[in-house]
């Protein structure tokens, strides 16, 4: 049964890797059947090299060739093996193929190829670690100001709202360190660690502190307790969206009443 790898279960290598498992090396292999068949038809059945490769090409097609009347018992035990062992490489490199089309594997694989592109053309850029309510206006207003940023995010549906939107962004645990260097912390301006968890954070912002020392990092708290360990875990500034609401609300509140007692 056909299971459809979710995104976040790729990395740069992982991807690259099964490329190589279901396109790369079954057709390496089947060249090098197809070259053993090339010098074993001109050994055994004694004939010039353009010849063998015809026949080496129709019996990997099945389209099948005319047997030689004067083929010696191991010529004829080669030509049975190799046919063979063809038909069944043959249908092994197209089930394989097959599989990764189908499974929608292969329209992941260039998305995400296409994606990691994007990203090592940025420099000067800013990373923003999670796309919730506050990375989306972090984004809007990072758009308007027209800076280059990329996008970490662990929920899989915020893919096809990046990829509408031709964003550069990865599927992934925001808090680990090859995510962030996928992202190109190294050549990074700054990051804003914006996940729902204070928790969260304060692991981007460690980790982000140590892959790049001159990164200008701002950090979400959700609770006023979180600021002081955001801090110390390297954050340049700190910013809590609630308190900043609630205190924008309450001098409204105030402004108000004192115009209504005026």
């Amino acid at each position: 049964m056909l299971t459809k790898m979710k995104l976040k279960d790729y990395s740069a290598d992982s991807y690259k890797l099964r490329l190589w498992r279901h396109f790369f090396a079954p057709l390496l292999t089947l060249l090098v059947v197809a070259v053993i068949g090339v010098i074993g038809f001109m050994k055994f059945n004694h004939t010039g090299f353009l010849e063998a490769f015809y026949m080496v090409v129709v019996t990997l097609t099945t389209v099948g060739y005319r047997m030689e009347s004067n083929l010696s018992p191991a010529g004829m035990v080669f030509d049975s093996l190799f046919v063979m062992i063809s038909i069944i490489l043959l249908v092994v490199v197209i089930g394989k193929a097959l599989e990764f089309i189908v499974s929608g594997e292969f329209t992941q694989v260039r998305r995400l190829m296409r994606m990691e592109k994007k990203i090592e053309w940025l420099s000067n850029h800013y990373i923003i670690c999670g796309f919730g309510r506050v990375g989306h206006q972090i984004a809007k207003s990072l758009d308007e100001a027209n800076i280059p940023y990329a996008v970490i995010d662990s929920k899989e549906e915020t893919s096809e709202e990046l990829e509408d939107l031709n964003i550069p962004y990865l599927i992934g645990d925001v808090t680990l360190d090859k995510n962030l260097e996928r992202a190109g912390i190294a050549k990074a301006q700054g990051l804003i660690a914006s996940a729902d968890s204070d928790t969260a954070n304060v692991f981007v912002t460690l980790s982000a502190r140590g892959l790049n020392p001159n990164l200008y990092i701002i950090a979400r708290a959700g609770m006023i307790d979180s600021e002081e360990k955001l801090k110390k875990a390297g954050a340049n500034r700190v910013v809590s969206p609630y308190f900043i609401a609630g205190k924008h609300i309450a001098e409204i509140a105030i402004k108000h009443k004192t115009e209504a007692k005026a």
